[in-house]
């Protein structure tokens, strides 16, 4: 005969099932707005010890007869393969935001378009040879012109010395980022040996792995990464294939100055000075923005300084000042770090050649009109329509602003697909 204590086991069962539920949902409420938590749920099934009525011809078998409810545990309610594919989009969308960020610092530095920037400037300098042309013997528009020529080397040093303290910006940045990454697998390899000895007693511990998924998320905006749950509860986090966390142990990452690239960092693993192989995340994008964004903008701007100091001195060169003196030049230096107006041009406005001919003086002002004809001279290369000083800056300006669209279309993509 079935006790009459069955009745009351089972309804003490399902009390305790309910109460399970309530406290959980509880858990659920409180943690509603904490970064990373996970909602759980209690796992309920039917009793597995239920009884029959046994009778002369009806032996004591189970099966027959319910006990109520057993409580098989307490599970969060995530996906893992959508936990997969958050990850992948969340290393795409920082490798995006760092580009996006850095190239809309460009178009600041730049201020295109903009009455004190560089296409602007450049403009006034040659109007103000032009002038000049016309009215060679006037000190007045002499010094005009050196100011311009002034104005000009200053704007282009200006701008060359910013987009190289972005480049130097972004560097710190990747040492720091490498030390986040570090200072994450230390954690994760804590969280690790904290859920392990959970498991290994029957535990299940939620919150724990919460608090590392956590971590892992924010690790994977970072830098791509692999995860792989072991048996235990461990995870291995790898990045290019090669571990950064091994269940407890961590192979650490450090950013090493390249002698061969301006000093700048490069990430290699700590214990054997390899280079860590890796394609997204903002740590790729820092690295792109420094090396391959920022530095091809100021080659180019270089470019455009050297070939401007090249072709203006050769000009002046050819010519005659005041004073008679030729073969000056009208710039020193050799690039876009260093243009400046020369010595001599600074010293004395009748140095500054304005003639072709010694013989005509003061009244001719040939040699500033070639100066001046320079606005629209063939001397870079091809890279827009015509190889203007002028188009050869605008296409550099265009091609910034074309890249600074598509990185924040790219940033904008990813967003959606990880929210």
């Amino acid at each position: 005969m079935i006790s009459t204590f069955l009745g009351i086991e089972t309804a003490l069962r399902a009390l305790m099932a309910q109460r399970k539920a309530t406290e959980t949902a509880g858990h659920n409420i409180a943690n509603a707005n904490t970064p990373g938590f996970s909602r759980q749920r209690v796992e309920l099934a039917a009793s597995q010890d239920p009884y029959t009525v046994p009778s002369l011809l009806r032996p004591e078998l189970p099966g027959q007869l319910g006990t109520g409810v057993d409580i098989l545990g307490i599970e969060r309610v995530r996906d893992q393969f959508l936990d997969l594919q958050v990850r992948n989009e969340a290393s795409s969308l920082g490798y995006w935001e760092v580009r996006r960020d850095s190239l809309q610092k460009v178009e600041v530095i730049f201020n295109e378009p903009g009455d004190n920037g560089l296409n602007n400037v450049l403009t006034a300098f040659w109007n103000a040879w032009q002038e000049l042309s016309k009215n060679p013997e006037s000190l007045a528009i002499r010094s005009e012109v050196r100011q311009r020529g002034i104005t000009l080397a200053e704007t282009v040093q200006h701008l060359y010395s910013q987009l190289g303290q972005l480049q130097e910006d972004l560097n710190f940045n990747v040492g720091v980022t490498v030390e986040q990454i570090n200072t994450i697998a230390e954690q994760l390899a804590d969280l690790n040996q904290q859920i392990a000895r959970s498991v290994a007693v029957g535990d299940n511990p939620n919150d724990l792995r919460d608090r590392r998924d956590l971590l892992i998320d924010e690790l994977a905006k970072m830098v791509e990464i692999t995860v792989t749950e072991q048996s235990n509860g461990m995870v291995d986090v790898a990045i290019g294939g090669r571990n950064l966390v091994q269940g407890t142990a961590v192979d650490s990452l450090q950013a090493v100055a390249n002698p061969l690239n301006n000093n700048f960092y490069e990430v290699q693993w700590s214990s054997d000075g390899s280079p860590v192989n890796f394609n997204n995340g903002s740590l790729a994008g820092m690295i792109w923005a420094r090396d391959t964004g920022v530095a091809d903008v100021m080659s180019q701007l270089d470019e455009l300084a050297a070939t401007l100091i090249s072709e203006v001195n050769a000009v002046h060169r050819a010519g005659y000042g005041l004073d008679g003196s030729t073969g000056n030049d009208f710039f020193a230096g050799a690039g876009a770090a260093d243009i400046e107006v020369a010595a001599g041009i600074l010293a004395d406005l009748n140095t500054i050649a304005a003639a072709s001919d010694p013989a005509k003086l003061p009244g001719d002002g040939s040699n500033a009109l070639a100066l001046a004809q320079l606005k629209d001279a063939l001397t870079m290369p091809p890279a827009s329509p015509s190889g203007t000083f002028g188009d050869y800056y605008r296409s550099l300006v265009a091609t910034v602003g074309i890249n600074t669209e598509q990185a924040v279309r790219m940033a904008e993509n990813e967003e959606i697909l990880t929210n």
